[in-house]
C-alpha cells in the first residue's frame, strides 16, 4: 500500500482587519464625551493635525488673505531682505542690560503669563466649570477624624470602613475581620471589640445606615437617626424589630395583632419606613450625582409631521492638516543634503499619513452614525413623532444593519451608550430596540409599557395575579402567554402580587 502526497493550490478569502478599520471602530463606539477627548489626544500626539473651529478658520483665511506673500509667482519662497535698518528702528524695543539681571520676570512670572496668554477666550468658548466634591470615602474619613477614640479603636474603624460595600453596608462577618485585622494589620483584637468600633463609630457616620449588616439593621439605623420622635417612628422601629419577617411578605394582618395596633397606625409606619433609603451610600455624594450630566449624539426634531435629524457635533473639534508642518514640509525640497531631505521627508510623511487618516476615519464615522440613526428614525417614525411607548415597532440590531449595509456588530457599537434628543427628552438608542411578540408586528416596549401603567393604577389591597394581567392584556388585543407576562413583569423590576399588597 502506497501512499502519494500531492501539493495544490487554493485560494482562500478572509477578512482581515485593518488597523484603520479597526481604529474606525473604537471611534463608532465611542460616545460625545470620549470622542472629543479622544480628537484632541490625537491632536497632540501628530504635529501635522490641528483642531480648528469656523469662527477660527475665517479669521484665519482673511488674514492670510491680507498678508504679503512669502512665496513668488512659481511657488518658490522669496529671499530676505539685505536692506538694513536704521539704528533707531533697530534699538528702539527696551531690551536688558546684564546689570539688569534682577529685574528679569521669576519663572513663577514667566509659567504665569504663559497660562494667561494660552487661557480660552470666554466669550468663545462653553461653560467648562468644573464640580469639585470629596468622595464618600473622603467624607467618612473627615468624620472618623473627628471623633475621639483610642489608636486601637482608630486602626479597627479605618479597616471596617474599608470593607464598605457600594451601597455602605458591612458584609464581611466580624470573626472575619478580627483574624484579617491579625494576620494583616498586625492587630490583636476580638469579636466585642470590633463590634464595639462598629456600632459607636462607623454606624455614626453619615449617611444614616452606614456599616449596618443587613437591610433590617440599615433601616433601624435610619429610623433612630431621626429627629422626629412620634409615634409612627417608634411604631415603625417596634415593626422591624419584631415583626420584621412579617413585613417583608406583607402579612399587615397579623402586625396589627403582634402589635395590638389599628389599621391607620399600621399604614403610617410603612409610610415612614417607605421614605427610608435601602442603599445610603450606593450613588455616592449629591453632588456626583449632578454631575453626571448626559450629551446626546443625535438630535431629532418634529416640523408639519417631518423629522429633521442632525449630528449633534457642534462643539467636537474639528482637524485638518496643519498648514505650518505642510510648509515646512514644502520647504525640504530645498534641502540640498538628499540623505537629510530623505530621512525628514519620511518622518513628515508618516504624520501626514496618519493625519489624512484619522481625518478620512473620522467622516466615515460620521457617515456610519448619520445613516443608522437615519434608518432607526425610519423605523420609528411614529414614536418620534409622539414620544408615546406604544408606537414603538419591533426592531433588532439584524434589520438596521441590514438597511444600512454594515454588520451588526457595528450597529451595536453605534446604539452602545449613545443617546438621542427628541422633542420630549433624551432617549438611549437602546430603548427603541426590541423584538417582536408571538412574531407580531408589536413590540415587547408596547407590552411591557401597558403592563407597567396596569400595574401602576391597580387595587393595591388587591394586587393583579400574573393570570389577571394575562387575561387584561388579552381584553385589549395582545395574545400574551401567562410566562411572557412574569418574564416582562420581572425585567421591568416589579414583584408578584403577594409582595405589591398594601394596606387600604
Amino acid at each position: 500500500m502506497s501512499t502519494i502526497l500531492t501539493q495544490e493550490q487554493k485560494a482562500v478569502q478572509r477578512q482581515i482587519a485593518t488597523q484603520q478599520t479597526i481604529r474606525l471602530m473604537q471611534l463608532v463606539e465611542l460616545p460625545y464625551t470620549s470622542l472629543e477627548q479622544e480628537i484632541l489626544k490625537e491632536v497632540d500626539e501628530n504635529p501635522a493635525l490641528e483642531a480648528y473651529s469656523d469662527e477660527e478658520d475665517e479669521r484665519r483665511d482673511v488674514a492670510e488673505d491680507n498678508a504679503p506673500s512669502e512665496f513668488d509667482e512659481n511657488g518658490d519662497p522669496l529671499e530676505l531682505s539685505d536692506k538694513l535698518l536704521p539704528e533707531d528702528e533697530i534699538f528702539k524695543e527696551d531690551y536688558y542690560r546684564d546689570d539688569d539681571i534682577d529685574d528679569y520676570p521669576s519663572e513663577q512670572e514667566i509659567e504665569n503669563r504663559i497660562q494667561h496668554l494660552n487661557a480660552p477666550d470666554e466669550g468663545n468658548t462653553r461653560d467648562r466649570q468644573g464640580v469639585f466634591y470629596n468622595s464618600l470615602q473622603e467624607q467618612w474619613q473627615l468624620q472618623l477624624g473627628a471623633m475621639e477614640m483610642s489608636e486601637q479603636e482608630s486602626l479597627i474603624a479605618d479597616y471596617l470602613m474599608g470593607n464598605l460595600d457600594v451601597s455602605g453596608y458591612l458584609s464581611s462577618d466580624l470573626q472575619t475581620i478580627v483574624n484579617e485585622l491579625l494576620y494583616i494589620q498586625n492587630v490583636y483584637t476580638d469579636v466585642e471589640e470590633v463590634e464595639y468600633v462598629l456600632t459607636h463609630f462607623i454606624q455614626e457616620l453619615d449617611p444614616p445606615g452606614t456599616g449596618a449588616r443587613d437591610l433590617q439593621e440599615c433601616l433601624l439605623l435610619q429610623l433612630r437617626k431621626m429627629a422626629d420622635d412620634s409615634e409612627s417612628v417608634q411604631l415603625a422601629v417596634r415593626m422591624l424589630e419584631s415583626c420584621y419577617d412579617l413585613f417583608l411578605k406583607k402579612h399587615y394582618d397579623k402586625i396589627m395583632t403582634a402589635l395590638e395596633a389599628s389599621d391607620e397606625q399600621i399604614k403610617e409606619a410603612l409610610a415612614v419606613i417607605k421614605k427610608l433609603d435601602p442603599r445610603p451610600a450606593d450613588a455616592g455624594s449629591p453632588l456626583e450625582k449632578s454631575a453626571d450630566i448626559i450629551h446626546p449624539d443625535f438630535i431629532i426634531t418634529a416640523h408639519d409631521g417631518k423629522l429633521e435629524l442632525s449630528l449633534n457635533n457642534q462643539y467636537i473639534p474639528k482637524v485638518r492638516i496643519n498648514k505650518e508642518f505642510s510648509n515646512e514640509y514644502r520647504f525640504l525640497s530645498k534641502e540640498k543634503s538628499a540623505q537629510r531631505r530623505e530621512e525628514a521627508e519620511k518622518f513628515m510623511k508618516e504624520y501626514v499619513d496618519k493625519a489624512n487618516q484619522f481625518i478620512g476615519t473620522l467622516t466615515t464615522r460620521e457617515m456610519i452614525l448619520y445613516n443608522t440613526m437615519y434608518a432607526i428614525m425610519k423605523h420609528q417614525r411614529a414614536y418620534f413623532l409622539t414620544g408615546s411607548d406604544t408606537e414603538l415597532k419591533p426592531m433588532i440590531l439584524k434589520t438596521i444593519a441590514q438597511e444600512v449595509g454594515l454588520d451588526i456588530s457595528t450597529v451595536s457599537r453605534v446604539s452602545n451608550s449613545k443617546y438621542v434628543q427628541t422633542d420630549f427628552g433624551v432617549i438611549p438608542l437602546k430603548h427603541l430596540f426590541s423584538e417582536a411578540v408571538n412574531d407580531d408586528d408589536v413590540s415587547s416596549k408596547v407590552i411591557k409599557s401597558i403592563l407597567s401603567d396596569v400595574i401602576a393604577h391597580e387595587d393595591k389591597s388587591k394586587p393583579l395575579a400574573d393570570e389577571k394581567l394575562c387575561d387584561i392584556l388579552k381584553s385589549k388585543g395582545y395574545n400574551v402567554a401567562r410566562r411572557t407576562i412574569a418574564k416582562y413583569r420581572e425585567q421591568l423590576g416589579i414583584p408578584v402580587a403577594r409582595m405589591r399588597k398594601e394596606m387600604k
